[in-house]
């Protein structure tokens, strides 16, 4: 039986690459603030819909959801903010080995981190808007009923 060994591809990126992997990023981070902004009012706006309509509990839930990835994107925003500034040892001209395996290893450990929260994200998004899609819903029927 042969023994298969576990080789670990990676890709290599230029300092041009990291840098606009990192800007655009930091663009959709930006643009996850404002519209959790959005959402954090839409669900305040639909608070007395949420009471009204006995998901209390699931409003909690996703509230909470929301909150922590609201947390979590100011971190990596201030995460790729230092991970950009520090970009300048990968164009400096001075062979610092470690420092630059660093970097990169940083780099890539951003990526999966990025991922896994942009992943988590737009399940929280989606819950916000199942809840509030069902909460205009039951005001939708309730203004019928009142006619």
């Amino acid at each position: 039986m042969k023994s298969e060994k576990k080789t670990k591809i990676v890709e290599w990126y230029s300092a041009e690459r990291m840098h606009n992997m990192s800007k655009t990023w930091l663009s959709e981070l930006n643009f996850i603030k404002d519209e959790q902004i959005f959402l954090e009012e839409l669900l305040t706006d639909y608070t007395h819909k949420i009471i009204e309509a006995e998901i209390l509990v699931r409003a909690k839930i996703v509230t909470t959801a929301l909150l922590r990835t609201t947390r979590g994107n100011q971190l990596l925003i201030n995460d790729l903010t230092k991970h950009e500034k520090e970009l300048s040892l990968m164009v400096d001209g001075k062979d610092e080995i470690e420092k630059e395996e660093q970097y990169k290893e940083d780099h890539r450990t951003l990526t999966k981190t990025l991922s896994s929260f942009f992943y988590d994200y737009k399940a929280v998004k989606f819950e916000v808007f199942e809840l509030v899609k069902r909460l205009m819903k039951t005001e939708k029927d309730e203004h019928l009923l009142n006619k």
